[in-house]
């Protein structure tokens, strides 16, 4: 299967992210483009994966999470759900998430709609529903707008 890069102006259109977004977490190590990661501008490249994470990044912040606790969600989904972020994976790797912010720690679960109702409406605590294939979906949505 043939790769795609994308510079930092087209990851930029195709995830929604500024051009200033993307180059904060790159100087801050949270996304790191595939293709030259120290360069500027157009001489960075993104992959389809590099595309995923900033969409994914911009989802997080976009459902209210600080800075600091989405890298973190970005960091946790990575390493406990790394088939998000291949190319290959099927719908059925990608399951229905929460993510439970607390004070001390972010966990992760499997989305059981009780559960999310006792948790916020009974216990008041936090939680960001999240779902890869939908965004997975929308990446290639966006990619397939930009290409024409």
């Amino acid at each position: 299967m043939e790769q795609n890069f994308y510079t930092s102006t087209q990851a930029s259109q195709i995830t929604g992210c500024t051009r200033r977004q993307l180059q904060y977490w790159r100087e801050k190590g949270v996304i790191v483009p595939t293709v030259n990661a120290s360069g500027k501008g157009r001489n960075v490249y993104y992959s389809e994966s590099d595309l995923l994470e900033l969409m994914v990044m911009e989802y997080l912040l976009s459902v209210g999470l600080s800075f600091e606790t989405a890298q973190e969600s970005l960091e946790m989904l990575r390493k406990e759900q790394p088939e998000l972020f291949k190319a290959n994976s099927s719908s059925e790797d990608l399951k229905r998430l929460m993510i439970l912010p607390s004070p001390n720690k972010i966990e992760l679960a499997n989305y059981d709609s009780e559960e999310a109702f006792l948790r916020v409406n009974r216990q008041g605590l936090p939680l960001v529903p999240f779902w890869g294939e939908m965004i997975r979906q929308r990446l290639r949505e966006n990619i397939e707008k930009f290409a024409k």
